[in-house]
């Protein structure tokens, strides 16, 4: 049987996550961990122990995590946890369907319904939300976000960082720079540059400077 998981964050996603594992045969939900407000480890959650992030490092040798904080800004809480021994689990829900040539790195959560088409990269850290379609030959880097409902054509790169709202739709063969932002419902026609946000049908570049989300 798989390692038990710790989820890294307490708040609603990490309720969400919770059930996620609930749902996934040979999957068991151990506890959470906070790395903000010690006050969130006085009472479990969930009837599950909240573990402060400096006392969990006795727990790497028999334990797997994974975040469950929706924002890009993960990165840093992801990196502090791996840097304590931890490994990164992959959670890929019941109805959700991945072909047989795609990979999925370490740390990414596939929620319901999702599917991932032929030859596509989805790389570590990378939350797929609920019925969230990835095209075939698609690369989707680190720490991406892709929200519920959002769709993301064949032969896309999306490069680290990047965060696509909900219902967003990502047209073939467009390249999403790393910290972007796709705000809900959009309709990407053309490339976005880095660390810029866009919205609307078609996108337009309504901010610089963004950081994901």
């Amino acid at each position: 049987m798989a390692a038990p998981i710790l989820i890294l964050g307490t708040h609603a996603f990490a309720e969400e996550v919770a059930d996620l594992i609930a749902q996934v045969d040979g999957r068991e939900l151990a506890g959470f961990v906070e790395n903000q407000d010690r006050a969130r480890c006085r009472g479990p959650l969930l009837g599950l122990p909240v573990h402060w992030v400096d006392d969990i490092a006795s727990l790497a040798a028999d334990h797997e995590v994974l975040c469950a904080i929706g924002t890009t800004a993960r990165r840093t809480y992801v990196e502090h946890v791996e840097g304590l021994g931890f490994r990164f689990a992959t959670l890929v829900h019941p109805t959700a369907t991945i072909a047989p040539s795609a990979t999925l790195g370490a740390g990414c959560v596939v929620s319901a319904g999702v599917i991932v088409g032929a030859h596509t990269t989805i790389s570590e850290q990378v939350i797929l939300n609920r019925g969230v379609l990835v095209g075939h030959h698609t690369k989707i880097g680190r720490y991406v976000t892709v929200s519920p409902g959002a769709n993301i054509a064949g032969l896309v790169s999306v490069a680290d960082g990047a965060y696509i709202a909900m219902g967003a739709t990502v047209l073939d063969r467009r390249i999403l720079g790393a910290g972007s932002l796709v705000a809900a419902g959009s309709l990407v026609t053309r490339d976005v540059p880095a660390n810029t946000e866009v919205r609307g049908s078609p996108a337009r570049v309504v901010r610089e400077d963004v950081n994901g989300r």
